[in-house]
């Protein structure tokens, strides 16, 4: 019996060669309609799009695609009554290993890289149930040569193509079925073949001038070159000059409540950056150090606002090209489906180059108790896109301290690239009072003093209960709305004649929500004895107040200083109404 390889390889080599030469530096749109709306499954732009990344584009992608149907081909006319036959056996296996050769470079199938006699029936079944793409029961890349050479056909860039590739297929189907179907089954799978094709030439559609006379349309017109891109617009004049926008991050930087480890830490970061863009303007050497971070914090302590800022650095000293900064967690890089994680995990990279990637809880990815799980694919892609993508973006992952830590721990990949580390530490009490106080007067809202008293109890007893879900200034940010909220209450209870402006903007010690913190919740605090600590910044000296002096200018007694008095060093012991161990570290 004549060997089936030989007599389709020189078919199998035009095509490739052909389609190959065409797609070389070209984009297609494909829209399917019509009779062809069985090829609209197929992704054509993310297949072509991630065979682009792979390198060595159009070549790889066409030969894994012809591989892949005619295989698609010889199973189903193999498998048309669910058995192989000693000729079906002897004429497959002469043509699979030149096909598998390409298959098998796929990961799944690479255990069948040297194919013998006895494992052809196990590959070919396997390869018949494989839903990935190139897979033989994958919907989105089964028939995709077929539709490349549909594409050259009805362009007029090449219309020997689909005749060739009909040829290919008609000659394994025949060599299978002894040039001659003999059961139903058979017959059926022929006609199916003939219809196919005779759709692909368009012989079931009336023509171009027939349309014109009313008559329906060829889904091949929907063929066409996707139009080009109008030109994006400049960095510099989306974004601004690179110097300017690095002016900004650091007065940002600088204008940062609390976060001074932080602070310390990004100027560290600018000081590398500014004798690395000095030395490299010198031509000398630059360090190859990694800008990939780790940012160890619980919510609500600024990462997200320093990765912002951090962005804009990168685009300052020219390290990237643009400040932007692209947020995503868990859901915007894993799918639940076989195969397609990966691709969306290159969708996002590819979003966030030349930018800065931000990965919120990125710990989720990860999976302690070893079973498969989809996360672990997504940070394969990652740490791939991270080194095949180095010039082009800066990775941030972020979480809580312990989980991140032990996440960063899991693969060894993750530990080399991410090198650089910042410790967001919850906010202190004065910080806590600060934020909500910028809260109020960016809301064009006042503290009365009574409001501030009651405020400053409130994120003392807070912090020194809070545990590592303690959303900081997400917790202040809840406090401030809630406040509008009681404030608005309050006032639409009133006749309307008697609010003033003053009413409007004051929030009172009625306003400040206690129930926030929920130990607080129901209680009445006495404010009569209370005291709160100041430090004159003039000569150190310490004095109490109550707190009708909170928020207030005042004049140190000793060195005639004036200076604001603090309202968030409140004496625990001197407060009433509440269990002073609340304001007390534990």
């Amino acid at each position: 019996m004549a060997e089936l390889w030989p007599q389709i390889e020189d078919d199998f080599n035009r095509l490739y060669l052909a389609l190959s030469r065409e797609l070389d530096g070209s984009r297609y749109q494909i829209n399917f309609q019509g009779e062809l709306n069985e090829f609209s499954e197929i992704p054509w732009d993310k297949i072509s799009e991630t065979y682009r990344r792979k390198g060595n584009y159009p070549e790889s992608l066409v030969r894994m695609a012809l591989a892949s149907d005619c295989l698609h081909h010889l199973g189903m006319a193999i498998l048309a009554d669910h058995r192989i036959e000693e000729h079906e056996f002897d004429v497959s296996f002469s043509m699979a290993l030149p096909l598998a050769s390409s298959i098998c470079t796929l990961s799944r199938f690479k255990r069948y890289g040297v194919l013998d006699r006895n494992q052809w029936d196990v590959f070919l079944s396997a390869f018949m149930n494989d839903r990935q793409w190139f897979g033989g029961n994958c919907d989105e890349t089964r028939h995709l040569s077929l539709v490349l050479c549909l594409i050259m056909h009805h362009l007029g860039r090449d219309t020997s193509l689909l005749p060739t590739y009909e040829r290919m297929i008609r000659t394994i189907v025949g060599a299978v079925f002894q040039w001659g179907a003999s059961t139903d089954v058979e017959r059926d799978l022929v006609a199916k073949l003939d219809r196919m094709f005779a759709i692909c030439r368009g012989n079931s559609y009336p023509s171009g001038n027939a349309h014109r006379n009313g008559k329906r349309p060829s889904p091949f017109d929907a063929l066409k070159p996707v139009e080009p891109e109008p030109p994006k617009k400049d960095a510099v004049e989306e974004y601004g000059p690179p110097g300017q926008v690095l002016k900004e991050a650091r007065e940002e930087l600088d204008g940062l409540i609390g976060l001074d480890s932080v602070k310390t830490e990004v100027k560290r970061l600018m000081a590398y950056l500014k004798i690395q863009k000095q030395r490299r303007e010198h031509g000398l050497k630059q360090s190859s150090q990694t800008l990939h971070f780790v940012f160890k914090g619980n919510p609500g302590t600024g990462k997200t606002t320093v990765a912002r800022i951090i962005g804009k650095i990168l685009y300052g000293f020219q390290i990237l090209k643009t400040p932007k900064l692209v947020e995503g967690d868990r859901a915007a890089l894993v799918s639940g489906y076989v195969g397609q994680t990966a691709l969306k995990t290159d969708e996002l990279v590819d979003s966030a180059l030349d930018g800065v990637l931000f990965i919120d809880e990125a710990y989720a990815l990860s999976n302690p108790t070893g079973q498969h799980d989809f996360g672990q694919e997504a940070i394969n892609t990652l740490l791939k896109r991270m080194e095949d993508n180095r010039d082009q973006l800066v990775v941030i992952v972020a979480g809580y301290p312990r989980l991140m830590q032990e996440f960063i721990k899991t693969n060894p990949g993750l530990e080399s690239r991410f090198t650089r580390y910042i410790d967001f530490d919850d906010y202190a009490v004065a910080d806590l009072c600060r934020i909500f106080e910028k809260f109020c007067s960016d809301a064009q809202y006042e503290l009365t003093t009574e409001a501030r008293a009651i405020a400053s109890i409130l994120f003392t007893a807070a912090y020194h209960g809070r545990d590592e879900r303690f959303g900081n200034a997400r917790f202040v940010r809840n406090v401030f709305e809630r406040a509008v909220g009681l404030h608005s209450e309050r006032l639409a209870a009133q006749p309307e004649a008697s609010i003033t402006r003053e009413d409007l903007i004051d929030f009172t010690k009625d306003d400040i929500p206690l129930e926030a913190h929920h130990p607080l919740k129901g209680k009445t605090i006495d404010l009569e004895n209370a005291e709160w600590l100041a430090t004159c910044p003039g000569c150190g000296l310490e004095s109490d107040g109550g707190a009708k002096f909170l928020g207030l200018r005042v004049t140190c007694r000793k060195c005639q200083e004036k200076f604001q008095f603090p309202w968030w060093q409140v004496r625990p012991e001197t407060v009433g109404g509440i269990d002073v161990q609340m304001l007390k570290p534990r």
